[in-house]
This record gives C-alpha cells, sequence and structure tokens, in this order.
C-alpha cells in the first residue's frame, strides 16, 4: 500500500474541507486496483461506481490474458469521491504506480472512460439526474488544479473525437467573441514584425486577438500565406 499512500499525499490537495452534498449521486465513484491471486502483484487501476472493480466484462485484452494466467482480487482504494475527482485521481494514481516501476496493463494513462456502464440512459433518466442536481454546489468549485494536472488531463483526453453538438456548441460560444476577430494581411506582418519589441499582450490587445493567436501568428501556424 504505499505507493498508494503516495498517490494520496498527492490528492490531499484536491478536496476541499468539506465534501459533504446533499446528493449521493455526485460521491458514488471511487478508485480500485487489481491484484494477481498467487504473486500479489498489482496490474491494474481503474475508476468505477456499483460493482465496477469486480467485473470482468469491457476489459481490454491484456487484462484478459494476464488474468487468465494469474486471476485476480479487487480492492477499492480511494472512494465517495465524484466523478471529476475519480478521473483526477485515477490519473495519478496510475502516473505514480509507473513511476515506481509498477507494470501495469491499462491501455491509457486513466480520465476516460464510462464509469462501469454497461448501457445508455434514457432521456427520461438524463432528465431525472439533471434535476436532482439542481442547487447543488458542485465539491469541485473553486478548486484549482495544479499546471502538471492539467497537462496530465491535456494528455489523456487527446485523440478523442468531439460529437457534433460539442462542436456546435464551441461554435455558438465564439460567435460574438472579439478574440475571434480576422487580421488584415498588412496587421499581421505588423505582429510579426513586432516580434521582439512588442509582448503577445500588447500585441493581443492591440489587435483585440488572444494572445495564444501571436504566438501561432509567429511562429506561421496562422496566417501562413501571408509572407
Amino acid at each position: 500500500m504505499l505507493c498508494w499512500q503516495a498517490v494520496k499525499k498527492t490528492l490531499d490537495g484536491f478536496y476541499q474541507a468539506d465534501f459533504s452534498v446533499n446528493n449521493y449521486t455526485l460521491m458514488q465513484y471511487y478508485i480500485y486496483q487489481h491484484r494477481a491471486v498467487d504473486t500479489g502483484n498489482i496490474f491494474y487501476v481503474g475508476k468505477g461506481k456499483d460493482k465496477r472493480h469486480a467485473d470482468k466484462n469491457k476489459r481490454n485484452r491484456y487484462w484478459k490474458f494476464y488474468v487468465e494466467k494469474h486471476n485476480f482480487t479487487s480492492e477499492i482504494i480511494a472512494d465517495n469521491l465524484d466523478e471529476e475527482l475519480a478521473f483526477l485521481a485515477e490519473i495519478e494514481c496510475i502516473d505514480v504506480y509507473k513511476r515506481r516501476g509498477i507494470k501495469l496493463v491499462n491501455l491509457s494513462n486513466g480520465g476516460e472512460g464510462c464509469s462501469g456502464y454497461s448501457h445508455s440512459h434514457s432521456e427520461e433518466q438524463k432528465a431525472k439526474w439533471s434535476a436532482m442536481r439542481k442547487g447543488v454546489t458542485s465539491p469541485r468549485k473553486g478548486v484549482k488544479l495544479s499546471d502538471e494536472t492539467k497537462e496530465k488531463l491535456r494528455i489523456a483526453r487527446q485523440g478523442k473525437p468531439l460529437s457534433e453538438q460539442h462542436k456546435k456548441s464551441i461554435s455558438n460560444s465564439l460567435i460574438g467573441n472579439k478574440h475571434t476577430a480576422k487580421l488584415t494581411d498588412d496587421e499581421v506582418r505588423f505582429v510579426r514584425a513586432n516580434k521582439g519589441i512588442m509582448t503577445h499582450i500588447e500585441l493581443s490587445k492591440k489587435f483585440g486577438i488572444h494572445k495564444n493567436t501571436v504566438h501561432k501568428i509567429w511562429r506561421f501556424e496562422r496566417y501562413k500565406d501571408v509572407i
């Protein structure tokens, strides 16, 4: 359990002083690990709810090969978590275990999955859950993530395609946003000519664009055809 103690020490920074909420459905997730029956070695870490920790369904082929040879026992190592914190805990746990030399059969670095659901939910059920959550303050509200944790989440989400609804929501949120301003060719040339003379923040304010856009213009990732 020494590795998990190291993980828990890191995760303590994610918790608020008081996680008590009125809605149990927010705090029903947990982190679990699987051990080989014959050796006791940890070989898998996951996030789940209900009886997911003991379930053999929907496991990757490496997990199945390993279990066929060694069998497994499951341990819940952290519970009463909301889903976001459970994802963070899973990422951190996998990262610490790997750095300690523990060989896992996980195909990813965590922070993904379907929380143990084996079927989709009806719109009626989703509406009921939505109504239950109204007025309940998220236990994660006000908790700031470290840059290291943000980077781990970013990596975990790489390669995941966005749904059409998600793309539409992003598009709608950008309508009327001053950061979506188009630059003329002369303005682009001005931005590039003043690299090292003006800061990216000064240039972003001058032209009403996002500061990251300035860097992309400097690197010719934006407005590539403007010379």
